[in-house]
């Protein structure tokens, strides 16, 4: 029994022993399995938040796949209104509607450059006795200038008509003259004027200037400010045919004199077929006032026709501004 048992042990000791070894030629062939390098503390937080960022990039490639032909722009989401922001809903302008004449503020359009220009003297000059006239003008087809220096009664102190042949390509003309003057008192207030007139003899211009005159002393020459017509006819247009006896006249016109203007139809024979008085009205914010009348006329047949408008001082009959427009009018 005791031999049996020996036997028996002796078994199992060499049976362990021989699995011990296969054991370890066996573990002599295995890979050493690696062991991945621990993450530091600190970047734990990033990697997490780098992660959740890919997961969600993926999520919106994958339900929102563009086509291959078209380029994808992700939408950027609208702010948020603030809570006190009011939105009100307005409808869109119809082209076809403009405001009313009466709400629209009043507008000057550029003044045209004056047919006669004032280079010397200018407004408020003190002049002696003689002094020179420095002027830009066109003579129209009358090719002559007429030179008129009234006193302050209007009286007629020099008058003196001057041929101006020589014109350049616009049709105007350089004048130089000099004026002698004579006054009872030591100075006196007067207006120089220049007129130009057309082969009929009517007066198609007219520009003026205020002056004082000086029997002793020295002259004070005030070079003018600016050089725009005096008076602006924007309706009717030159050669116009009208109708229906009866003119809509408008315009501006400078605010030197009268408040009123007269306004005449004259033929070329020197014939007046229609005459009326309007207001001036001043347009706030410029120098300038505005006109508007409806001028009635009487004629037969076609009639070529001139509209002149002049402005007075101190009496219709002290012409300082005038302008004129030729038209044709039909009964």
């Amino acid at each position: 029994m005791a031999d049996r048992s020996r036997k028996s042990l002796g078994y199992y000791w060499k049976l362990g022993v021989f699995l011990w070894l296969g054991l370890n030629l066996a573990g002599c062939n295995l890979p050493t399995p690696k062991i991945p390098t621990p993450i530091p503390s600190g970047a734990i937080p990033t990697i997490i938040a780098l992660t959740l960022q890919a997961e969600n990039s993926t999520f919106q490639e994958t339900s929102t796949s563009p086509q291959p032909s078209e380029t994808h722009i992700s939408p950027v989401p609208n702010p948020l209104p603030s809570p006190t922001a009011n939105f009100i809903e307005t409808a869109t302008p119809d082209p076809n509607l403009t405001l009313p004449l009466a709400i629209t503020p009043p507008s000057i359009e550029p003044v045209s450059q004056a047919i006669i220009q004032f280079h010397s003297p200018g407004p408020l000059s003190k002049v002696t006795s003689p002094f020179t006239v420095y002027a830009y003008l066109k003579p129209g087809k009358g090719g002559q200038v007429e030179i008129t220096l009234y006193g302050e009664d209007w009286r007629v102190l020099v008058r003196q008509i001057k041929p101006l042949p020589y014109t350049n390509r616009q049709g105007f003309a350089t004048l130089y003259v000099s004026i002698p003057f004579e006054i009872p008192g030591t100075a006196e207030a007067a207006w120089l004027s220049l007129a130009v007139m057309d082969e009929f003899g009517r007066t198609t211009a007219v520009n003026s200037v205020p002056l004082i005159l000086l029997s002793i002393g020295q002259s004070d020459i005030i070079l003018p400010a600016d050089n725009l017509s005096p008076i602006v006819i924007q309706q009717p247009l030159p050669l116009t045919l009208i109708q229906g006896r009866s003119v809509i006249a408008s315009g501006l016109a400078r605010l030197g004199g009268d408040t009123y203007l007269m306004l005449e139809l004259i033929t070329q024979d020197g014939r007046i077929v229609g005459k009326r008085v309007t207001d001036v009205q001043p347009v706030e914010g410029s120098g300038m006032g505005s006109f508007t009348v409806d001028l009635p006329y009487e004629v037969a047949e076609v009639t070529p026709a001139l509209l002149v408008v002049w402005q007075g001082k101190g009496s219709i009959a002290n012409v300082i501004y005038l302008s004129s427009v030729e038209v044709l009018l039909s009964p």
